[in-house]
């Protein structure tokens, strides 16, 4: 690790190739000796360096932490000492990543070599299995990274934007909800935030790992607005104009990832569908046992209250039969 090297135009650095280069060669020359003690005991060892030597060393490099998106402060260095572990944070990341890719290769790689040389060995098999433990380090540590990312990168900065949704009224007129619905700043703000503090990354990192800060970043505003929503007051305009937003932040999602967003907006979809009905009558379609609804029963009164214009009393009548 003391030699490794990071071109300005490359995601990882040098280790990648220089670890998995080591590795092969020598786990090669090893096989070609044609002792199964040998081989096992330069699997064991590449094992044992690729997890003490590089994964350990990298999961340092991430235990510094991410400067906080909302935070320059003097704690933190200059501004060129913040970049620099910035920088030297996201390419710990896309080491892992690409380390843990390699660690695969290698592993078929030794499999079928020894397979041909030596025939279906036990001992062998165990021996490559522990590169198998070695890609799982590798993954886990990378996660626990993705997590950090997103805690101190991303969310710092969306939290105070969709916590704008809770501050106003969602008890509106007419000319409200037409204005909104031509000119919505929450909106814009939401979308605004998402271009600058995650699309960012895509450049920056590898793309298995953002589609990962992605997809934990998409979660969190899901869970984070679902909380807000259920702390709100609702006509059934507000409800109605709650639907089109999460519609238009559904439709914006599903055009920045490669998979479907509408399964983690389920929930708030729901939600917004119940808060917008014009008679309490009408969720009868969503207590059916015929229909499949991420909430239940409770959970269905829970957003009924919220509408200020339903009684208690005609609530409370509904049942899930």
């Amino acid at each position: 690790m003391t030699m490794e090297r990071r071109d300005s135009k490359s995601l990882v650095s040098s280790i990648v190739d220089d670890a998995c280069y080591l590795v092969q060669k020598s786990v090669n020359r090893a096989i070609s000796s044609r002792s199964v003690d040998t081989v096992c005991a330069m699997i064991n060892n590449a094992a044992s360096i690729l997890s003490v030597e590089v994964c350990i060393e990298l999961s340092e490099v991430l235990k510094k932490g991410y400067p906080n998106a909302l935070s320059y402060s003097w704690q933190q260095g200059t501004e060129e000492q913040v970049q620099q572990l910035k920088e030297s944070f996201l390419t710990a990341l896309n080491n892992l990543n690409a380390v843990a890719g390699n660690v695969t290769k290698l592993k078929r790689g030794f499999e079928v070599k020894c397979e041909k040389c030596f025939g279906s060995l036990p001992k062998l098999s165990t021996c490559i299995q522990g590169l198998g433990d070695v890609y799982t380090e590798f993954r886990d540590t990378l996660s626990r990274g993705e997590v950090e990312l997103c805690r101190a990168a991303v969310f710092p900065k969306v939290h105070p934007v969709i916590a704008e949704f809770a501050s106003s009224s969602h008890v509106i007129t007419e000319d409200e909800f037409y204005e909104l619905e031509v000119e919505d700043p929450w909106l814009h703000e939401v979308v605004k935030v998402v271009d600058e503090s995650i699309i960012v990354l895509s450049d920056l990192l590898q793309p298995p790992i953002y589609e990962n800060v992605l997809k934990n970043s998409i979660t969190e505003i899901t869970s984070y607005l679902e909380k807000l929503a259920l702390t709100c007051s609702y006509n059934q305009l507000g409800g109605l104009l709650f639907d089109k937003r999460l519609r238009s932040l559904v439709t914006y999602l599903s055009g920045i990832t490669k998979w479907s967003v509408r399964d983690k907006f389920a929930r708030l979809t729901q939600i917004s569908l119940i808060l917008s009905i014009e008679r309490v009558s009408e969720v009868a379609e969503y207590t059916s046992s015929s229909v499949k609804c991420s909430l239940d029963i409770s959970e269905i009164k829970q957003c009924l209250k919220l509408r200020k214009d339903f009684r208690g009393e005609d609530i409370n009548k509904i049942t899930g039969d």
